[in-house]
């Protein structure tokens, strides 16, 4: 017997659409740049560290022109790269949740249920309506403050554990409401996997996590952006397509493709058993008749892109099928804004890492690293999966069983960009998106095109699954060296 028939629609993914994550590479918090361009002026909070400064960490160092290894002489060199290296990141360790085999939406909502009416948890991978957005996360930051003012007395002592967009939402309708909330953070910044920075020399925010407002029409998002004073333009993800032989891939080169995944997927649909999405292609035959080129080159940008793991890692009956789809808005004015706005006010204390948290007959207490301890009557834990899943908060006692299976069921993949900035144009092409067709080793095939969207000289690379993972350890001149030898590729077709 075949499994219920799904009822939600495939949405785009987090640093595409909604939330996404990001850290500068080199150490946390840090900028990676090229041709001495540094980020001077580093967006800060209008908070109240207790226990930590506010201070940016220091660039690292970055590679120059110079020392950049060309394939050709058409890109010219960058005057300034910033990367993003989410997977190494301690503080998140991925981007964003995704469900894999045998993983069912269900455990987004087993993870959310409170322990002992005492420790609740928040984040985009527990919103069973929009998981991997900014708007999920916001959305499942306001249902962790409902469940706390459920249970709570007039006002109690709340201890929230993370400053990204679910933890300061839940901070502030708690404190709102009257209690005393305390806000601990490990960085030195608030965000979380909203993470703009404002380098030197750059003509807009760089945006190393949220880069997008997804269905902007179903949330509230973009007319609280809009009253902040944030810009934000229509992104409608059109764009080309260059073919293997270097010329203009023809109009509808993957509609082949996309048929079959969905022909796949209506397959897997019927059968009694979950498998990966590329296993349902391989076994219900709809890949046959398409061509292998675009069918390889639709998974790789159309779902390892999406979602942050490839095909073989995501769930044919689940993995697709989550949140709603709508008019999507790229923000040029600093998504950062909003969870500044969010936390301003709130006691937020910076560079404090939970340890422990322990569930007391009358209360909860949190211990940092450095042995301080903190008495509570709820806490409400927005960590990202990624930190759950390798256990970076101790719980005393242990987490339920379920909620434990939940965080081990499913899956944190790994969206990374590359920021390239020039002083003026060097393409004219004039789509929004482009990608290439090329083989599985050859990386940073896809590109947003900032000059059409922001009126900037920047392209915008997105790295996504096993690729993001393999470069995560390269170094910046290696990934720079790669990012121009692909740009190269375009730039030859007359792009």
């Amino acid at each position: 017997m075949s499994r219920v028939s799904k009822e939600l629609v495939s949405r785009r993914s987090l640093l595409r659409t909604g939330l996404g994550v990001g850290v500068y590479i080199g150490s946390t918090g840090c900028v990676s740049t090229v041709a001495g361009t540094t980020d001077s002026n580093p967006k800060t909070s209008p908070l109240r560290a207790s226990t930590a400064a506010t201070a940016a960490t220091a660039p690292t160092a970055a590679p120059t022109a110079s020392t950049v290894v060309r394939t050709s002489q058409g890109v010219p060199p960058p005057a300034g790269m910033i990367r993003s290296s989410w997977s190494t990141d301690p503080f998140t360790l991925g981007s964003y949740s995704y469900l894999p085999v045998g993983a069912t939406p269900k455990l987004r909502t087993t993870l959310s249920t409170p322990v002992n009416g005492r420790l609740f948890f928040a984040g985009e991978a527990l919103d069973p309506d929009n998981p991997a957005t900014v708007h999920g996360a916001a959305a499942s930051g306001r249902m962790a403050a409902l469940l706390v003012r459920d249970v709570s007395d007039a006002v109690e002592r709340i201890v929230v554990i993370g400053a990204g967009i679910a933890g300061v939402t839940a901070a502030r309708a708690l404190a709102d409401e009257g209690h005393q909330v305390t806000v601990l953070e490990a960085q030195r910044r608030v965000g979380g996997r909203i993470h703009t920075t404002r380098p030197e020399g750059w003509p807009l925010p760089v945006e190393l996590g949220a880069n997008w407002v997804h269905d902007a029409t179903g949330n509230d998002l973009f007319a609280r952006l809009k009253s902040l004073g944030v810009a934000t333009v229509i992104s409608d993800h059109q764009g080309a397509v260059l073919g293997a032989d270097g010329t203009m891939a023809v109009d509808g080169f993957m509609d082949s493709a996309a048929d079959a995944v969905d022909t796949a997927i209506g397959w897997a649909d019927t059968q009694d058993v979950d498998m990966s999405l590329a296993a349902a292609i391989n076994r219900s035959g709809a890949g046959i008749d398409v061509d292998a080129a675009a069918l390889a080159h639709y998974l790789r940008t159309e779902v390892t892109s999406e979602y942050g793991v490839d095909a073989s890692g995501l769930s044919a009956w689940w993995g697709t099928d989550e949140g709603t789809n709508g008019q999507e808005l790229l923000v040029l004015g600093g998504y950062g804004t909003l969870v500044d706005e969010l936390a301003a006010g709130l006691d937020i204390r910076l560079g404090w890492s939970v340890a422990t948290v322990s569930l007391l007959a009358d209360g909860a207490s949190v211990a940092s690293s450095d042995g301080e301890v903190l008495q509570a009557d709820r806490v409400v834990v927005t960590v990202p999966l990624g930190v759950l899943k390798a256990r970076g908060i101790r719980f005393d006692p242990e987490l339920p069983s379920e909620h434990l299976a939940a965080i081990d069921a499913m899956g944190m993949g790994v969206l990374d960009k590359v920021w390239l900035r020039w002083d003026k144009p060097w393409w004219r092409q004039t789509t929004e998106q482009w990608t290439r067709v090329a083989s599985a080793d050859d990386s940073f095939i896809e590109w947003y095109n900032l000059a059409e969207l922001a009126d900037a000289p920047v392209l915008l690379g997105l790295l996504a699954g096993p690729e993001a993972l393999a470069w995560s350890s390269r170094s910046d001149g290696e990934v720079l060296s790669a990012a121009l030898a692909s740009l190269d590729r375009f730039y030859s077709a007359g792009w």
